[in-house]
Order: C-alpha cells, then structure tokens, then sequence
C-alpha cells in the first residue's frame, strides 16, 4: 500500500510524492503529470539522506511542501513518528536527491517557505494549523518567529474555525497563500479553501483575502473522508487535491483569485455585439419577409458566412431565406424569394401539400410553416434540422439536406424531401447535428422541455418511422442563470478542450427574458460537461433585441469560426437576426479560467 506524501510543480508538470514498502524495504518516488489530473508521465526513484549519508529509514513523511529557491530547493515536511512533532528541513538541487538539514526546533505546525523570494536577505516561512503565523531565516536551520498571527480566523465569515497553510506561491504583484479553512462537524473535519495576498514589499502586509471560499467541500459528500494531499500551480490554475476515504486522490481545479475577487463568480464573459446590429431586418416591400427575419442558421464555405433565416411576411407564414456575408457582418447578397417553404402536410396550416410559396397565398396561409433552422455540414452535404409546425399538432423535428455543391450553386430545387425525426404529441425543438460521428454514431441534441436530450443513432436516414427517444439529457442548473429551461443553439464547433456549443436558457430569476451560455462538452462523451459559463455571454440589453415581436429574446441557430474569431448569430425580439463576436482563444482561455470548480478523480497506475 502506498503512501500519499504531496504534491509539487516543476515548470508545467505536477508531480506527485509517495512511498511504499517492499520485502521490507522502503522507496520514495513521485511520478509526474502534465495536466494535474492524469499522473502516468515518468516516474523517479527518491533518495533522502542525513549530513553523515545515511538514508531516511521509513519515509514515513506527510505534509510536503516544496519551494524553489534559484539554485536549489526546499522540502519542509512533517513525520508521523510520535517522537517528531516538529516540522522538518530538507534542500535538494534536482528534486531527487535531498539532504536533511534536520528539525525546526520552535515550529511544530505544517509550512510552505515562499518560492524564489527573499525579504531583507532572509527566506520567509508561512506556517500554522490554528492560524498562520510567519517565520523568517537567513540560513535554513534557525527561524525567528514573528511574535503575532499573521492571519487568524474570522467569526462572521467561511473560515471562522482552524486555519491551516495550504501552499505558497510567488506572483507578480503579491504572494498568494492559499489555506484550508477547517470545521468539526462530529468525528468529521470539514473543508474549505481560502486565500490571501501579501505584500511582496512587506510579507506582513496583508492586501487582500477572500470573503468567499475558492472551494468547500460539497453538501453531498459530507459522509465521506477528506485529507488535504497539496495544492499546485499549473497552467495558471490553482489545483487542489485531496485523499478520499484513505484510498483515493480527487482534484478540483481552481481559478487565480486577483485582488480579492474570484474570477469564475465575479467576472462575465461576453461576446462582442457589433455596432451594425441587426445586420439582418425585415423587408417591408417583400411579403414574405415583411414583418421578420430572425434566427439564422449560419455556415462559414467558400470564403464566406451563409445564412439561412426564418421569415415572416403578411400571411404569417414562417419559410426560410439566404443571404451572404464576406466579413462575417455585412451582408453583401440576399435571396428575393424564400429558398426553403412548407411543403409536407406536418408543416403546413391546415395540413396542405404546396409547391410554390404562391400556392400558401391562395390558400389564405396561417401560423406555421418552416422554424428555427440549423446548418451542420458532414462529409460533402449540408443537413438542416428545423422546427415543422402545422400550426394545430404540437411542432416537431424535421430534418432535410443538400449537397455543398447545390446549396452553393443556390439550386434551392434539389433540398431533400423532408421527414420528421422527434415523435408525435410532444413538443421538440431546437434539434442539431454533430459535424462528425462521436464513437461511429452520429449524435443529435434536441429539446424537449426542460433539458435538452442527446441522441446517438447509425444513420441519418430514419427510416421506418424511427425517432428520436432522448438516450441521454443535459439539465438546467439550480441556482443558476440557467435554471430554468435550456436548448442547444449552433451546432457544436469543436476545439482544441472539447465541443463548443451555444446555447440559449431560461431561469427562473428572470423568467421573461431568453439568454444565451455556452458550455464545453468533452471530445469522446458530448452528454459529458466538463465546464458551462457562470454568466450569459450575450443577453438581451439592447433596443434590438426588445423591440419587436417578443421582448427580451436572444435566440442562436448559428456559429462559425473565421480567421480564429467566433461569431454567434441569434434572433433579437423574434424580429432581426444578430451577430456578436470574440477572438475565439480569448474565449476559451475565459470559458476555462471562469468554469466553475469541480471535484475530479485523479488517475495514475499508482494509484490503481
């Protein structure tokens, strides 16, 4: 059985401490991991010895924490033995070979030395298990104390029990210690995560501390056993980690707390709403697109955006129109006549069969027709799902395709005959395709109220009257902006963390109005959120997107990347289709740095 020891980073690599015992015989190794979670990089052997040589006997270690001090580094750690209480002292030059230097004498509590920093030509100690004290040395082996807390608990606040050193680090502007916050609760020591900045000026200098924890220990797991293992930095990520039940290591996943703010609760990522908004409107001389024109789909090919929106004109009838745009915003053509219309009786009022978009005229027309549409190209076609209502049974899915060599060519004639895909008597919306197969299936999201489902199927064919069922759902989330309903909008874009997808919700907060998120989903499992944001990036707060036919709607059916910028196109009021924009590394570099901290399994074949 191992030993868990602790964790350290070392340039962009964690690396995890333990110890073992094998026919009697004691080794010390860590094993290294480039993203903090999944240690099965390479693996070193340890060696401690004493000033005469001798090697450490047990390694029976716990509480390791390592600094790095320029040309070397230093190990302050505790021993079980009950004959040690103090904290003890080691230096290494390559984090392999160590060399004891012995006991602090006056300092029996766990504690991180400040990382290549020096305060008046003397090393600084953080320490403390009750409250964080502060020690200073000019050689290593004798700490002078400074004779107050440096930080103690506060009675009004998260950590108003024992405070413990959790780590240290060395920023540009301050030194960021990070500290877990601890509660008895029966036999059970509950945690939370604080942390401060001092003053690189003055390490006594308190600037800042966090009113809220970076993370506590969730409601659900509070039957379980939590040990504090360490806490890294990496990839500018707090990474803390933790021994559960005595048999498995967890991490979560933290963002840099600045100046007493935490990123991910009090920061929004927004996308950028171009100041030539709505850059699609209604057409009151055409009366097929008199009245609306909104929520697009949208498709970046052959050096331009192709858009396909919804249109209403004087008889109500919803079809769908195309237009073009170089950059992305301006658009520079427009069809005269609608390029998709109602054709099936599942899609038409009153059930009719027509050809022409004349022919829903002489008819008297109605509420209904073609909603909604969503552009995924696969292979050499373009398939659009969309919302078929015949303005009587509950809408449904439909899905029709075309070849890119037709639909560039505007041989609107050659659309594939439609066929509904979602089951009768239930309302199912906002239905899109994957641009490729996920584990040899194609996966599709769809809505049914108030999740949205995800579907994997062999092919696109649905034949026989085959449906989709909702295999598996993505929820809202309480307490959220969200919380209420949610839809997928553009299809998913993957990246380089995962599948981007758009998404417009609903929250109970603020019931009247349609908002738009967007959530990472991971490459081999999309039914699996890896990170959602905590804030709307658009939301409806200009004129455009409250005047019109439903107030305070921002509605996505499209999104494309061109030259490594992101653009969203949603419907403003269900009246004007609307583009926001943002370099799309910035956005994920925020989506991440922003998610929302998450209890992980670490992997490791040591840990097996």
């Amino acid at each position: 059985m191992i030993r868990l020891i602790g964790t350290n980073e070392k340039g962009d690599e964690v690396l995890l401490y333990y110890a073992y015992t094998k026919s009697t015989k004691n080794f010390f190794k860590y094993i290294t991991s480039s993203d903090g979670f999944e240690f099965n990089g390479s693996t070193k052997y340890v060696i401690v010895t004493d000033a005469k040589g001798r090697e450490e006997p047990k390694y029976d270690w716990q509480n390791l924490l390592i600094s790095r001090q320029k040309d070397q580094y230093i190990g302050i750690y505790k021993v079980n033995a009950s004959t040690n209480k103090n904290i003890n002292i080691a230096v290494s030059e390559d984090m392999i070979r160590w060399k004891k230097l012995g006991k602090i004498e006056n300092i029996k509590e766990v504690g991180a030395v400040i990382p290549d920093y020096l305060y008046k030509h003397r090393h600084v100690l953080y320490f403390g298990e009750k409250n964080i004290n502060l020690a200073y040395s000019s050689q290593l082996a004798e700490w002078k104390i400074l004779d107050r807390p440096l930080l103690e608990n506060r009675s009004d606040s998260f950590d108003n029990g024992e405070i413990e050193v959790g780590n240290v680090f060395n920023q540009d502007d301050h030194i960021l210690l990070v500290y877990y916050a601890k509660h008895k609760i029966g036999n059970k020591t509950h945690y939370s995560v604080g942390a401060a900045g001092f003053d690189k000026k003055n390490p006594e200098q308190l600037l800042w501390r966090l009113n809220e924890p970076l993370w506590e220990e969730p409601k659900h797991l509070a039957s379980d056993s939590f040990r504090p293992l360490g806490v890294a930095m990496v990839h500018n990520q707090i990474i803390l980690y933790w021994v559960v039940n005595n048999s498995h290591v967890y991490a979560i996943s933290c963002p840099l707390p600045v100046t007493g703010n935490i990123k991910d609760k009090d920061v929004q990522i927004l996308l950028n709403k171009t100041h030539k908004n709505p850059i699609i409107s209604p057409i009151p001389k055409k009366k097929w697109e008199s009245r609306a024109t909104f929520n697009s789909a949208a498709v970046y090919e052959d050096g331009k955006v192709h858009f396909v929106y919804r249109a209403l004109g004087d008889s109500d009838l919803s079809v769908l129109g195309y237009a073009t745009s170089k950059d992305g915003i301006t658009i520079d053509e427009r069809s005269d006549e609608p390029i998709y219309i109602p054709r099936e009786p599942f899609e038409t009022p009153g059930g009719n069969m027509f050809k022409t978009f004349a022919d829903h005229f002489a008819s008297g027309g109605g509420y209904g027709g073609i909603e909604d549409p969503k552009l995924t190209k696969i292979d050499n076609r373009f398939y659009m799902t969309y919302v078929a209502f015949d303005g009587a049974t509950p809408p449904r899915v439909a899905l029709t395709s075309i070849s890119v060599e037709d639909f560039l060519d505007k041989k609107w004639d050659n659309w594939e005959k439609p066929r509904l895909i979602s089951a009768p008597g239930m309302v199912n919306k906002s239905a899109t395709i994957f641009p490729e197969k996920i584990n040899g299936k194609y996966a599709i999201f769809h809505r049914v109220y108030p999740n949205i489902l995800v579907d994997y199927v062999e092919d696109l064919n649905f034949d026989d009257n085959k449906y989709l069922t909702g295999q598996y759902f993505i929820p809202p989330r309480k307490k959220h902006w969200d919380s209420k309903k949610l839809s997928a909008g553009a299809p998913p874009i993957r990246t380089k963390d995962g599948w981007l997808l758009i998404y417009h919700a609903v929250g109970y907060q603020d019931s009247a109005k349609y908002k738009v998120g967007a959530m990472m989903l991971d490459h081999k499992d999309p039914t699996k959120v890896l990170y959602r944001t905590n804030n709307p990036i658009i939301s409806p707060d200009e004129h455009y997107e409250n005047a019109g036919h439903k107030s305070g709607v921002v509605y996505p059916c499209g999104a494309v990347v061109k030259n490594n910028d992101l653009y969203v196109y949603y419907g403003g009021a269900d009246t004007v289709v609307c583009a926001a924009s943002q370099n799309l590394d910035t956005f994920l570099s925020q989506m991440k740095n922003h998610k929302e901290p998450r209890l992980r399994r670490v992997s490791s074949p040591v840990l097996n």
